[in-house]
C-alpha cells in the first residue's frame, strides 16, 4: 500500500486538513497530524516527548508550550491543501464558459 504522504497522515490515513489535522513536523523530518501526535506524546518532567512513528528519534519539546504549538507545520503540504481546494472549484466555472462557447459556436 502506497501512502501519500503529502496528501495523508500515515498513522491515521486521514487527509490533512487546515482545521482539525494540520500537518505538523517531528524533529527527524517526517510529518503527522495533529490528532495523531496529541496521542503518541509523553509528558517526561518538563518535557513533552514524542517517538517518530517511523523512525523512532524522540522529539522533544518544553511542556510550557502546547504540544500543536510546540512543533512546525509543513508547509509544502499546507499549501498543498488551499491548491486542491482552488484546484476542484476551478474546473466547474471553466466548464460551464466551454459549455456556452461551444453552443454559441455551433448556431
Amino acid at each position: 500500500m502506497v501512502v501519500h504522504e503529502e496528501k495523508e497522515c500515515v498513522v491515521c490515513f486521514n487527509e490533512y486538513s487546515r482545521s482539525d489535522r494540520v500537518p505538523r513536523v517531528l524533529h527527524c523530518g517526517h510529518t503527522f497530524c495533529a490528532p495523531c501526535l496529541e496521542q503518541l506524546y509523553q509528558l517526561k518532567g518538563f518535557l513533552y516527548c514524542v517517538p517518530c512513528p517511523l523512525c523512532r528519534w524522540i522529539t522533544c519539546t518544553r511542556a510550557s508550550l502546547a504540544l500543536p504549538g510546540a512543533l512546525w507545520v509543513n508547509m509544502e503540504i499546507w499549501d498543498n491543501i488551499v491548491e486542491e481546494r482552488v484546484i476542484l472549484s476551478a474546473p466547474m466555472e471553466d466548464l460551464s464558459y466551454t459549455e456556452t462557447q461551444l453552443i454559441q459556436s455551433s448556431l
